[in-house]
């Protein structure tokens, strides 16, 4: 059986797309699904440009990832790990050693076997300086990085097969949370295909442009840029796919919308402001799950090292208004990049909106009213758009010269490596399992590109406390550890923190399978268990 499926997305990741559609129409391949029953199609927010896991991947990308790389687990709804590649893994008793048991039989997509040495083979690619991979977080920690990093060994000492079908991690320090900082969401990838690739190439390697040779359940077969993505069911999977071909459709969330009325979508991330319309929807049933990151705007912390400047931008801004006014209340703001909870204390400062205390804050750091702050932000997805345009006004109001500036999702990254943003609207993360997640969005040697640090933010004092806080074994020590790093982050306002967004998930009835996750990013994390009747 083949499917279309399609995808809306209501916030970006870099670090983040949707779903959407089906339909029984005659199209041409590009296009769509040729007169097909039991064919869906999936709805991309964004335009892709690669799909290579060892980059930072915008949320489109991601998406597309997760269906065809499979890491050695995933994470669920409930944020708790979900076997992939492994079947089970585990820690010892000081937290310093972790194994991971593969499944039996694992194949490549071309019946290769896919083995161990595959996993060594690529997280040593994500660890090797000559890759440059922003994606290394997770590995720093393991016992050998550093060699590396300095030039002093090829592999990472700490990351081992010891047979076919198990690999050891070891680590420098007891990590209680390695397996929230390590996602398992890096996708494995092909030795026998990219083993003779040479590190400092591998990036720009037409592979990633087209990886037809897969570890997920589904292969990619076309890109056809700007218009779709056609994947086919993996038949070396591990497990049973449930649709043969999904169609990846580049569409606006309001043509995406639009085509679940008419019958031509499964699934779409629907935004707020279409909620009360979707639900009057004969045939398609409306779920939310909480989101495990949030909307944000990037604060260039090389344009604005003063964090009076940082939390002036906040006041101003009218959160509270946001989340009634245009997520109709699904949703919550937030005031620290932490968001574990029993990692934040009671006594953060919540900025709640006043333009009065931000001119005043402004004035005192010296910031100059007239020069120009642009927002930038990709455009088309309909709760961003009416976010900015009332941040655009809330700034006004505090006689900030705030402007628009829209932008394309390619230029993105670029613009935050060269710090060439004031503003900028980004979104996604996983930082609710635990505070290790987020401490990459914080630490001063994780500034982009090194890491996923995109206010290109530093506090060393912020800096003693994650690191501290990631290699302590004791739960109550741990929890104190990271509630002060909590309260020096919500200080320091590194990120203008707008909203935690309740994820929609709109599903025509003939969709089977289907449980929403929070994590937009993630969307498709059982696609490979999902079905479709007539």
């Amino acid at each position: 059986m083949r499917t279309r499926i399609a995808a809306g997305a209501v916030a970006l990741g870099l670090t983040t797309a949707l779903l959407a559609g089906c339909t029984s129409g005659s199209t041409n391949e590009s296009e769509g699904p040729v007169d097909d029953p039991t064919s869906a199609s999936l709805y991309l927010y964004q335009k892709p440009v690669q799909f290579n896991p060892l980059a930072p991947g915008q949320g489109a990308e991601q998406l597309t990832m997760s269906l065809v790389y499979n890491g050695l687990f995933n994470v669920g709804p409930d944020f708790e790990p979900v076997p992939r590649l492994a079947e089970s893994w585990d820690m010892s008793d000081d937290a310093k050693t972790y194994t991971f048991h593969l499944r039996d039989g694992l194949q490549w997509s071309d019946g290769e076997p896919l083995t161990a040495e595959d996993v060594v083979f690529t997280y040593n690619l994500f660890a090797n300086p000559e890759v440059a991979s922003a994606n290394t977080a997770p590995f720093r920690g393991v016992v050998g990085f550093e060699d590396v990093q300095s030039g002093a060994a090829d592999t990472v000492s700490g990351i081992v097969a010891t047979d076919d079908q198990t690999v050891t991690i070891e680590l420098t320090d007891a990590t209680p949370g390695f397996l929230a900082l390590f996602g398992g969401g890096y996708g494995i990838l092909p030795e026998h295909v990219l083993g003779e690739v040479a590190p400092g190439a591998i990036m720009e390697d037409e592979f990633f442009k087209l990886p037809t040779v897969s570890s997920g359940p589904y292969i990619m077969k076309e890109f056809n840029v700007d218009e779709n993505v056609i994947l086919e069911a993996n038949p070396n999977y591990w497990s049973e796919v449930g649709i043969d071909t999904l169609y990846l459709q580049m569409l606006t969330s309001d043509v995406a919308t639009a085509q679940l009325a008419t019958g031509e979508i499964d699934l779409v991330q629907i935004s707020p402001q279409d909620l009360g319309t979707v639900e009057a929807l004969d045939g398609v049933s409306v779920t939310s799950a909480p989101s495990p990151g949030f909307l944000r705007l990037l604060v260039n912390f090389k344009k604005f090292p003063d964090e009076r400047i940082r939390q002036a931008f906040l006041y101003a801004i009218d959160r509270d208004g946001i989340i009634a006014g245009v997520l109709g209340g699904n949703g919550d703001a937030i005031n620290s990049t932490i968001m574990t909870p029993w990692a934040l204390p009671n006594d953060l400062e919540k900025y709640e909106y006043n333009p009065e205390k931000a001119a005043e804050l402004l004035a005192e750091a010296g910031f100059d009213m007239s020069q120009e702050l642009k927002i930038s932000w990709i455009p088309g997805t309909a709760d961003r758009d009416a976010a900015v345009a009332v941040v655009l006004e809330n700034l006004k109001t505090a006689g900030i010269n705030a402007v628009a500036n829209q932008i394309e999702s390619a230029n993105q990254l670029g613009m935050i490596e060269n710090a060439e943003y004031d503003l900028m609207i980004s979104g996604g993360g996983t930082y609710t399992p635990d505070p290790t997640v987020s401490a990459n969005a914080l630490l001063c040697d994780r500034v982009y590109p090194a890491g996923g640090n995109t206010s290109l933010f530093c506090n060393p004092e912020l800096d003693a406390l994650l690191n501290e806080g990631a290699i302590t074994a004791d739960p109550d020590e741990r929890a104190a550890i990271y509630q002060d790093a909590a309260r020096l982050d919500n200080e320091q306002v590194p990120y203008l923190w707008l909203y935690v967004p309740s994820t929609l998930w709109a599903a025509s009835d003939r969709l089977q399978g289907f449980e929403p996750h929070g994590d937009f990013a993630n969307g498709f994390w059982n696609a490979a268990d999902w079905t479709v009747t007539d």
